[in-house]
C-alpha cells in the first residue's frame, strides 16, 4: 500500500502526460473536428497546470468539466440520430482519461491512467489498420511501458538499460506472435459489429445513372479497388472493370431491371485455362453488394460468396462494408448469346419524348439494313464536332437526348453512354448501359493495378447477330485519349485545375513503392484468412493439417522457452548455482532459507533440523563462505562448487537412507 500512495513527482506527470498525447494523436484521422478540439483543449489545460507548476483542479472543478463533456456527447449523440456510436465513444474515452489525469495524485493514479492508454491504442484500429499505425502503436506501446517500469521503479532509470531489456521481451515473444498469426487466420466476419456514430456514406457508384452522377466521383481520388492480374500488363483498352448493367430508362435516370437482379444462380468457380485471363481483386468497401470484374467475368472464388446475374453481374451476399480480397476470371472475347424474346422487349424499350433523337435513329434505320452500321453511324455522329468531353456541361433541357445531341453537345461519360443507348434502341437495335470502372494506374513496383473513383466510367453495349453482346464505348468516339492514356490526358487544364497531372519520376517512385507496401500489407497481414492460409502452406510445400501443424509450432515453441532458462543456467555463476541446488535440497526436507538469511545461520539451522547431515551441510557452507567471502582465490571457484557438488550429493544419500520416499 505504500507504494500506490507514493506521490508523484513532476517528471512523473510530464511523462503521462507526453504519452497521452502520443496515443490520442492518431485519433484525429477519425473523430469530427469538434470532438478532436475538445480533446485538444482539454490536453493543453492539463499541460499549462503542468508547465506552470499549479495545482491540480478541485474536485468540483472536475465534476463540473466532466459534466461539460458529457453534455457535449449528448449533443453530438443527439445529431447523430440519438445512438452512442463507435467514435463518440472512443472521445468519451480519451476525455475521461484525459480528466483523469487532471486528478492524478498517486501512483496507483498513474498506473490507471498507463492502463488506459493501452485501451486508447487498441481502439486506433476500429476504422482502419494502416501499416504505418501498426509500427506507430508498437512504438508507443514499447514507450508506455517504459514509463510504467519508470512509474514503479524510478531507479531503475539508473540500474537499468530498458530499451535493451524491452528488446529483449520483444525477441522472446516474437516466435510466439508469428506463430499465432500464421496458425489462427483472421476471421472472414466479425464476432461483432460496432456501430457508427452516424450512417455514413460510402464514395463510389451507385445503382442509377442520370446526368452528372459519374462526373461528380471524377474529383474523388479514393482508392476504388487494387488489382492484379497474371502475366503482363493489359493494354489500356482492355481494363474495363464491370459492375452493373442499367436497362430501364425514364427519361431522365437509368435503372437496373429488378427482376433480372433477384434471378441469382451459384457463380461458377475458377477454372484455370488458356483462354481466360486470372486475376485477384483487393475490393475496397462500397456498402454496396456487386463485386466489380475485368469485363467480361467468368468465375469467381468460392470464398467471395458470390452469386451471378443472367447479365454477367456478380453480387455478393451480403452488402461489402468491408475491404475483400477474391480471385476471378474473364475473357476478353465472350461466346456469343442468344436475345430470348423478354430480354428483347427490355433492351429496346423507351419512354415517350425526344422526337428529334427519333427521327434521326429512324433515318439511320431506313439507311443501313446491318445494326452494325447503325452502331457505326452512331459514333461518327459523336466523332465530329462540336462534341466536346467535359466535366463541366451545360445544363440539358426536359427533352433531355434531344437537347444534348442536337443542341449543348458538351458532356461526360454518361452524357454519351445515355444518348448513344437511347439512339440505338430507337433505331431498332438491342441496347442496354454498363456501370463500372475504365483504366487504372500500373504499379510496376507492386505488380498491380490501382483503380480510384475518379476512373468511373459508364459505356455501352449492343447485342448483334452471331456475336451477341459486343461493348461500344461512345466516349471513345469522342475522346479516344480517356481510354487510351487516362482521364488526365482527355480532360487537360480541366483536370490539371484541381489535381496534378505530372510528377518528377523520383517521387513518383517513392509513391509506387508506398502504394507498394500498403497493398502488401493488407495482402499478407489485413486479409489473412483461411484461403491465404491453405496458399502459404502450399507454397510452403507442407502437407501437414492447421492442426498437425499447430501442434508441431506449440512444441518447438515450449522448447525455444526453454533456451533463455539454459543459457542464464549455463552462464550463471558455477558458485551461486552449487548453492541453490544445496538449498533447494534442503528446502524439500523443510528447511527453507529465508530471503535475508545468511548462509551461516541457514546451515546452523539446518544442521539443528538434519542432525544426521551436520556434517555434510556444515562442510558445504563452509566451502561456500570461504569463496564468496573469504580471501579465496577466485581461480579456484570451480573447485569449491565441485565441493559443495559433492557434499550436497552426500547429504542427499544420507536424507535418502532416511527417507527413502526421496
Amino acid at each position: 500500500m505504500n507504494a500506490v500512495a507514493r506521490p508523484l513527482r513532476h517528471e512523473d506527470h510530464g511523462m503521462l502526460l507526453g504519452q497521452l498525447a502520443l496515443v490520442l494523436a492518431p485519433q484525429a484521422r477519425t473523430l469530427p473536428v469538434s470532438v478532436s478540439l475538445l480533446l485538444l483543449l482539454l490536453l493543453g489545460w492539463r499541460w499549462l497546470l503542468w508547465r506552470r507548476r499549479a495545482p491540480l483542479p478541485s474536485r468540483w472543478m472536475l465534476g463540473t468539466t466532466a459534466l461539460l463533456v458529457l453534455l457535449v456527447a449528448s449533443a453530438l449523440a443527439w445529431q447523430a440520430g440519438g445512438g452512442v456510436g463507435r467514435e463518440l465513444a472512443v472521445a468519451l474515452l480519451g476525455a475521461f482519461v484525459i480528466l483523469k489525469l487532471l486528478e492524478c495524485r498517486a501512483l496507483a493514479d498513474a498506473t490507471l491512467v498507463t492502463q488506459l492508454s493501452f485501451y486508447l491504442l487498441l481502439t486506433l484500429y476500429l476504422s482502419d489498420q494502416p501499416f504505418w499505425l501498426a509500427l506507430y502503436s508498437l512504438a508507443i506501446g514499447a514507450w508506455v511501458l517504459r514509463n510504467w517500469l519508470l512509474l514503479h521503479h524510478p531507479e531503475a532509470r539508473s540500474r537499468l538499460a530498458i530499451w535493451p531489456m524491452l528488446g529483449r521481451m520483444a525477441l522472446l515473444g516474437l516466435p510466439w506472435a508469428v506463430a499465432m498469426f500464421v496458425l489462427f487466420p483472421r476471421l472472414e466476419h466479425p464476432l461483432w459489429q460496432l456501430p457508427q456514430s452516424a450512417p455514413t456514406g460510402t464514395t463510389g457508384l451507385s445503382d442509377t445513372m442520370r446526368p452528372g452522377s459519374v462526373g461528380q466521383l471524377i474529383r474523388s481520388p479514393a482508392l476504388a479497388l487494387r488489382a492484379e492480374v497474371a502475366g503482363p500488363p493489359l493494354p489500356a483498352s482492355a481494363l474495363y472493370w464491370r459492375a452493373l448493367v442499367l436497362w430501364e430508362y425514364d427519361g431522365t435516370t437509368w435503372r437496373p431491371a429488378r427482376q433480372r437482379l433477384q434471378a441469382l444462380a451459384p457463380a461458377p468457380a475458377v477454372v484455370s485455362d488458356r483462354h481466360g485471363i486470372d486475376y485477384n481483386i483487393t475490393l475496397e468497401p462500397s456498402s454496396q453488394h456487386w463485386l466489380l470484374v475485368l469485363d467480361r467475368g467468368q468465375a469467381l472464388s468460392p470464398s467471395a460468396e458470390a452469386a451471378v446475374t443472367p447479365d454477367g453481374e456478380f453480387m455478393s451476399r451480403r452488402p461489402v462494408d468491408q475491404r475483400i480480397r477474391y480471385q476471378a476470371r474473364s475473357t476478353l472475347a465472350p461466346a456469343p448469346e442468344a436475345l430470348d424474346a423478354a430480354t428483347h422487349r427490355l433492351a429496346l424499350s423507351l419512354p415517350a419524348g425526344n422526337p428529334r433523337a427519333r427521327v434521326l435513329a429512324s433515318t439511320w434505320a431506313a439507311q443501313h439494313a446491318d445494326p452494325a452500321a447503325r452502331v457505326q453511324a452512331a459514333l461518327r455522329l459523336f466523332a465530329a464536332a462540336p462534341f466536346a468531353y467535359t466535366l463541366s456541361p451545360p445544363p440539358l433541357g426536359a427533352e433531355q437526348v434531344d437537347s444534348f445531341v442536337f443542341d449543348t453537345r458538351r458532356g461526360f461519360c454518361e452524357h454519351y453512354a445515355s444518348s448513344f443507348v437511347f439512339l440505338m434502341r430507337a433505331a431498332g437495335v438491342p441496347a442496354r448501359v454498363v456501370t463500372g470502372y475504365q483504366g487504372g494506374e500500373y504499379n510496376p513496383i507492386g505488380g498491380h493495378y490501382m483503380v480510384r473513383q475518379s476512373d468511373a466510367h459508364a459505356w455501352a453495349e449492343v447485342w448483334l447477330e452471331g456475336r451477341g453482346w459486343v461493348r461500344v464505348d461512345p466516349t471513345s468516339a469522342v475522346a479516344p485519349s480517356r481510354i487510351e492514356q487516362g482521364l488526365d490526358a482527355a480532360l487537360g487544364a480541366e483536370a490539371a485545375a484541381w489535381r496534378p497531372t505530372h510528377q518528377p519520376g523520383w517521387l513518383q517512385d517513392i509513391r509506387w513503392t508506398y502504394e507498394g507496401m500498403v497493398y502488401r500489407w493488407q495482402r499478407w497481414v489485413l486479409q489473412y484468412d483461411h484461403a491465404q492460409q491453405a496458399r502459404l502452406l502450399a507454397t510452403l510445400g507442407t502437407g501437414a493439417s492447421a492442426g498437425q501443424l499447430l501442434a508441431g509450432a506449440l512444441g518447438v515453441l515450449c522448447l525455444l522457452a526453454l533456451v533463455p532458462l539454459w543459457r542464464r543456467r549455463e552462464q550463471a555463476d558455477p558458485l551461486d548455482a552449487a548453492y541453490d541446488r544445496f538449498c533447494e535440497l534442503l528446502a524439500r526436507h523443510g528447511c527453507v532459507r529465508a530471503p535475508a538469511e545468511g548462509p551461516q545461520d541457514f546451515a546452523a539451522r539446518a544442521s539443528a533440523r538434519l542432525p544426521q547431515a551436520a556434517a555434510s551441510i556444515t562442510a558445504v557452507a563452509a566451502a561456500y563462505i570461504g569463496q564468496r567471502y573469504g580471501k579465496g582465490d577466485p581461480t579456484h571457484a570451480r573447485q569449491a562448487a565441485e565441493r559443495m557438488r559433492a557434499g550436497t550429493r552426500d547429504i542427499a544419500r544420507v536424507l535418502r537412507g532416511k527417507d527413502p520416499a526421496v
